[in-house]
Parts: C-alpha cells; structure tokens; sequence
C-alpha cells in the first residue's frame, strides 16, 4: 500500500505542476525580456528538474495488488508524456534557450496539452488504483 500512495503523491503532484506550467508558467515565458530570455529559459530547465525529478523517479514503483492492464495503461501514459516532452517540447526549449522565439513558444503552448491530458489521465488512474485498492 505504501508503493502505491507514493505512486498517487507523484502522480498528483506531476498533474498539478504540469496544469500550473499549462497556465502559469508558460504564458508568462513571452512576457520576460529578448535579452535575458536565455538565461531565463536556462534556469527553467535546470531548475525544472529540481521540482519535477522525485516526482518522476517514483513514478516506476508500482504496487502489486494493480491489475496489469492499469499498471500497462500507466506506462502508456508516461511513454506518452516522455514522447511528447522529447519529441516536441524540449527541442523548443533548445530554441528558447538561444533566445525567445514566438513560434517556439507558441508551439510549447499549443503541445504542452498532451502532457496535460496524460498526466490528468495518469492521476484519475492512481485515484481509481487507490479505490481498487482498499475497497
């Protein structure tokens, strides 16, 4: 049981940061200055991993009392938001680490929806893990 509260705590908390980088976070990247942005753009990718690393690495303990097909669906829903954060967000970052480019930006705005949904979906999943669980 132990395992999978520690799963749902990251889970949750990777939800809600990444509903608070959809909202907070991002919207305010076009609103920091041509000059200082690759500073700026720098410090959020190293700082970034500060908040998000603990997170993600308890991510792979899964309890047993999970039906596979929950645990498979999890790990489809991080394969989703590994992909999308690989594949199309952090080679913006890599732009908006030389300084701001609007249509990188932009294209963080638009793209960051499916890291929203998967980590959404991935916490009503650990809420639904937990029910199962001890009902």
């Amino acid at each position: 049981m132990l395992v999978l509260l520690a799963n749902v705590a990251a889970v949750l908390f990777m939800a809600g940061l990444i509903w608070t980088m959809q909202f907070v976070h991002y919207p305010l990247f076009d609103r920091g200055g041509v000059e200082a942005f690759p500073a700026y753009e720098t410090a959020h990718n190293r700082l970034f991993f500060l908040v998000a690393g603990p997170g993600v690495l308890l991510l792979f303990a899964r309890p047993p009392q999970v039906p596979l097909w929950a645990a498979l669906l999890g790990l489809v829903l991080f394969a989703v938001i590994s992909a999308s954060t690989a594949l199309l967000q952090a080679p913006q970052h890599g732009i908006l680490s030389r300084g701001f480019d609007r249509g990188a930006y932009e294209f963080v705005l638009r793209t960051n929806w499916i890291r929203t949904a998967a980590w959404s979906a991935y916490g009503l999943l650990c809420l639904w893990m937990v029910w199962r669980t001890t009902s």
